[in-house]
């Protein structure tokens, strides 16, 4: 049970893997990059050659990667996860990816007679490095409960939301009101600045108010104030994950006023070449329009 293989060792699946090897858990990898292979090695993680190998040497298996395209090449390609399935292999995909090809995998999955739950993971970095983060799991209730041990050993707050695709449904929606009140919080402080407000006061008082959120109590004071902006996960991620919420939307009929003016500016943002920023940059591109910054 103390074992796991992770394919995908960007910002989160690297600090993830490195997290189950500090709780004493056997962890297989497999990535693209050589670098962040090796990186994982020295660690004491085995390297794998392909996820079709992968899969051979490990009953569960995490994906977290970029987008659903190399998520279904992952599952389902030449040397994919589906050549080394077991019989009781279960993979958990923790991609933000979109529910519907969640839906569709998971079905495929079942028909062979392997299983799929969805868990993707919200906290950032630093809560991957201590293993503070949340997960929000679709699928089988037995499935979630089989693993739960192991993404109790990264999350601390682990939910089971309901069937396949509901976590990346979640995910998705979490992400929007993320996005939105960033943005929002940004204006206010912008336009706080702007009429000669100190920004630090400016968030103590709203931390202390009915304002409070996330980006005003982390995000502004670790990142924005002290123009830090490290990356950790990206505008064009966020971007990303605001399509699929949208796209959800569109197909539900459902209108989305305020999230749907805020998905402009983040698509504003991204297109004019910041999408590998951190997406806390979000801001700067507000600093611009009303021409001031927000200096700690």
């Amino acid at each position: 049970m103390r074992r796991i293989g992770i394919i995908g060792l960007g910002n989160m699946g690297g600090r993830i893997a490195k997290r189950f090897l500090e709780q004493g858990v056997e962890v297989g990898v497999y990535d693209l990059s050589i670098d962040a292979l090796e990186k994982l090695k020295a660690l004491g993680a085995e390297a794998t050659s392909s996820p079709a190998e992968l899969a051979e040497r490990y009953q569960y298996i995490i994906t977290i990667l970029p987008n659903v395209y190399i998520v279904k090449e992952t599952i389902l390609g030449d040397a994919g996860l589906m050549k080394g399935f077991r019989a009781d292999s279960l993979l958990i995909e923790m991609t933000s990816s979109v529910p519907s090809v969640t839906k569709e995998l998971s079905e495929i999955m079942k028909n062979r007679g392997f299983r799929m739950i969805d868990a993707p993971v919200s906290g950032g970095v630093k809560k991957a490095e201590n293993g503070s983060l949340s997960i929000m799991v679709g699928g089988e209730a037995d499935d979630f409960e089989e693993v739960k041990p192991l993404l109790d050993c990264i999350g601390q707050n682990v939910f089971h939301v309901g069937q396949a695709g509901a976590g990346h449904t979640i995910k998705a929606l979490n992400n929007m009101i993320s996005a939105t009140t960033l943005a929002a919080t940004g204006e206010a402080m912008a336009l706080g600045v702007k009429l000669g407000l100190d920004p630090n006061k400016m968030l103590d008082v709203i931390n202390s108010s009915t304002g409070k959120s996330f980006s005003s109590d982390y995000k502004f004071p670790d990142q924005i104030l002290t123009r830090k902006f490290e990356v950790g996960f990206t505008l064009d991620l966020m971007v990303k994950d605001l399509k699929i919420a949208m796209s959800m939307a569109e197909e539900e009929r459902v209108p989305m006023f305020i999230s749907s003016s805020a998905f402009q500016l983040w698509k504003h943002a991204s297109t004019q070449g910041g999408g590998n920023q951190d997406h806390t940059a979000i801001v700067k591109y507000i600093e611009e329009m009303v021409g001031v910054e927000i200096k700690g």
